[in-house]
């Protein structure tokens, strides 16, 4: 009787066919002209390959013994057949290419007649494969499939070098990618480059297995600087001299060097044997390069390497240009600034300078109480800015040689709000915006033109208010000479968390004597040299 289920031909699409088990079940079958059935042994299940020229017949008797088989055999069977099996190592013995002939001289037995007719077959078919059948005994048909194995066995070996050699490239691939992913969400224009050459270096060394990786940057404006892991072969010194010869060379391309031995640089560097170095840069910008050393395994270098550091100097490029041109235009967006607010100031001699000074003074208070560095500079912006809305208030008030009314202070408490009106519609100056127009509130909420108090005051424009304050009083005016500094103190004490804010007042008293040099040395003539520090 059957032992097995006997999947039909109708049962197995073409998709069937190609996959790997009954792929290996046709190589077989061109190895040894022997007809195959494809087996599932733990199953039970017998697939009839489409077009296969055997009866799909698997007694239980055979079928016992084919389970757990793990080399070639051959099966004498009491009915007259002689049962052939191969496993398939690459499928770990769960499928089983499987057939089986007639013994020289025996009859077909009454098991195989019922199974070739419930498969489909007629007599006349099942004859015509009886007569055609070979007939050998089984130690030739036992050579023959040991043969056949092994040459299969050795295709499997190959497939799994392969794959294992793609699941390895895949995992580093897949690093790769994670690598650029990491960097590219880093791109913000407040990372430093610094931080992204860390990021770098902590994940280079398992994707390219050499023994050091170097990064040097020297960003427009800023001294070189190398970051450098693993067992560099040659000191920084002598790092700097290979720099120095890179650039020279001028490539915008990847240079690779294998063959270091025998040549000028082994002499210079005798423990380097290969490396690859590409340009940090962006279109015509040069910002550094990525080095490594020393391939492992006696490797080469070559374009896989290449390619990747190419690709990560690209994004360390482009980051260190962006910085670059956010400063540019900042540059541009202070030199203009500080330009405007010098004509205004220029309207009157007793006023010339106050809005620099007062943004002098608001940045090294800031720096006193260690604001962060795009804090200081939206100060020192402010600053500059404070009293643009003056422009809006008649210049017979400014320029009044005593006291004001009531009516003309009035209109002088409007110049926030004018000042803040007018630089609200310029994207570029919002964040000195809280500045321009809260430099006059008092930290007892007495102030104006808001009204606000404590905290509520933003902190920028806490800031100025010491700064404006100071050089206020500190100033001549026509109708007055300018305090001394031990009166100044002696008001900002007074006031503190009344009218000013007492953590900005002790910045301001911390370094009280920068600030004293700062207004001494501070000239209307020589102001650029002031402002050049932001």
């Amino acid at each position: 009787m059957l032992a097995a289920t006997i999947v039909a031909p109708v049962g197995v699409t073409k998709a069937d066919q190609s996959s790997p088990p009954f792929a290996a079940v046709a190589r077989l079958v061109q190895q040894t002209s022997l007809p195959f059935l494809c087996v599932e042994a733990s199953r039970g299940v017998c697939f009839d390959r489409q077009g296969s020229e055997l009866p799909p017949f698997l007694p239980e008797r055979i079928l016992s013994q084919l389970l757990g088989l793990s080399e070639p055999a051959t099966i004498d069977d009491v009915d007259g057949l002689i049962a052939y099996a191969v496993p398939l190592p690459s499928h770990g013995g769960r499928f089983i290419a499987y057939g089986y002939q007639l013994a020289a001289g025996a009859p077909l037995p009454a098991e195989l007649r019922h199974a070739a007719k419930e498969a489909g077959w007629s007599d006349a078919r099942l004859q015509a494969w009886a007569t055609d059948q070979p007939r050998c005994t089984a130690e030739p048909l036992a050579a023959l499939l040991r043969f056949a194995a092994s040459d299969i066995a050795g295709d499997a070996a190959v497939a799994e070098s392969q794959i294992l050699e793609l699941s390895e490239q895949l995992d580093r691939t897949y690093e790769e990618i994670s690598l650029l992913h990491s960097l590219s969400h880093n791109l913000q224009i407040s990372t430093s480059p610094a931080e992204l050459v860390a990021l770098c270096l902590d994940r280079l060394p398992g994707l390219i297995d050499a023994e050091s990786h170097l990064v040097q940057l020297r960003p427009p404006g800023e001294s070189s600087r190398i970051w450098s892991n693993g067992d560099l072969p040659f000191s920084i010194a002598d790092a700097n001299q290979l720099l120095i010869r890179l650039d020279a060379q001028e490539s915008s391309r990847p240079i690779v060097r294998n063959f270091i031995a025998g040549s000028p640089l082994a002499a210079k560097y005798p423990r380097l044997r290969n490396f690859v170095a590409v340009p940090v840069r962006e279109g015509r910008h040069r910002f550094g390069w990525i080095i490594s050393t020393n391939l492992s395994g006696g490797r080469e270098f070559g374009t896989i390497e290449a390619s990747f550091l190419n690709t990560i100097a690209t994004i360390l490029g482009t980051h260190v240009r962006n910085i670059d041109l956010l400063h540019e235009q900042n540059d541009l967006l202070v030199g203009f600034v500080r330009s405007f607010v010098s004509t205004l100031d220029a309207k009157d001699p007793y006023t010339r300078g106050h809005s620099e000074r007062v943004a002098l003074i608001a940045r090294r208070i800031g720096e006193q109480m260690r604001l962060p560095d795009e804090y200081i500079e939206a100060i020192y912006l402010s600053g500059l800015l404070h009293d643009v809305g003056k422009i809006g208030v008649d210049d017979q008030i400014l320029r009044k040689n005593g006291p004001l009314t009531d009516e003309e202070f009035a209109q002088v408490k409007k110049h926030p709000v004018i000042g803040y009106n007018i630089l609200s519609s310029l994207k570029n100056l919002r964040h000195v915006l809280p500045g321009v127009r809260n430099h006059h509130e008092s930290f007892d909420g007495t102030g104006y033109p808001d009204g606000l108090a404590g905290d509520d005051i933003p902190l920028l424009a806490r800031v100025l208010a010491v700064a404006d304050a100071y050089d206020a009083m500190s100033s001549d005016r026509p109708y007055r000479k300018g305090m001394p500094s031990e009166k100044i103190d002696e008001v900002f004490r007074r006031g503190r968390n009344r009218q000013w804010d007492g953590e900005v007042l002790d910045g301001y008293f911390d370094c009280r004597d920068d600030i004293l040099m700062i207004c001494a040395a501070y000239s209307f003539e020589n102001r650029r040299a002031f402002g050049d520090g932001i």
